[in-house]
């Protein structure tokens, strides 16, 4: 009973973040081709089942961010793995949202890792989903911490983002719409 709440309290949370993000009309400018997710994951979580996101992810139509599905655990892999392995370091660092890389707004953060795909070990690329494991690993090494911004810089055919950890998903929504004045 207690974890049916615990998993139900991440669900709402979690929606009330996606609904705000939608609700600002300019959030469709963060939205990266490979679209938005925010995700939440259980106090104890262990893997991807135990982290919510939106199915699907947010997607932009119209000049409008849009979902249309309902969070759910075990529908994020890419985000999922950024906040498991950020929680091995800070078990508060739950949430995480991934939005459209800018050089403007990179230039404005604090709090932040900048990655580089091209300095990954070979033998870390070549495993299917590690790098996002390996990014967190590394932005803890060097800074000593999870920072509050970790940037991806992309590779050839994967798009550069922006994470933005955070201990809930409103909190990370919020700093991502903060970050529009930039653009």
């Amino acid at each position: 009973m207690v974890e049916q709440t615990e998993r139900d309290q991440v669900l709402l949370k979690l929606k009330e973040a996606a609904d705000y993000f939608v609700s600002n009309p300019k959030s469709y400018l963060l939205i990266p081709e490979i679209r938005v997710n925010i995700v939440y994951a259980l106090p104890d979580a262990k893997d991807e089942k135990d982290v919510a996101a939106i199915p699907g992810r947010i997607t932009s139509a119209f000049s409008r961010a849009i979902y249309c599905m309902p969070p759910a655990f075990g529908a994020s892999d890419h985000v999922a793995r950024v906040v498991l392995t950020a929680m091995k370091y800070n078990k508060d660092r739950r949430s995480a949202i991934d939005i459209r890389y800018y050089d403007n707004i990179v230039k404005k953060l604090d709090d932040v890792y900048i990655f580089d795909r091209r300095q990954e070990p070979l033998e870390s690329r070549e495993k299917e989903g590690h790098t996002m494991n390996f990014m967190v690993d590394t932005a803890f090494r060097k800074k000593g911490q999870i920072p509050t911004y970790i940037v991806d810089l992309g590779d050839i055919g994967k798009e550069p983002t922006i994470f933005i950890l955070g201990n809930d998903p409103l909190s990370v929504v919020k700093k991502s719409l903060e970050l529009l004045s930039f653009i």
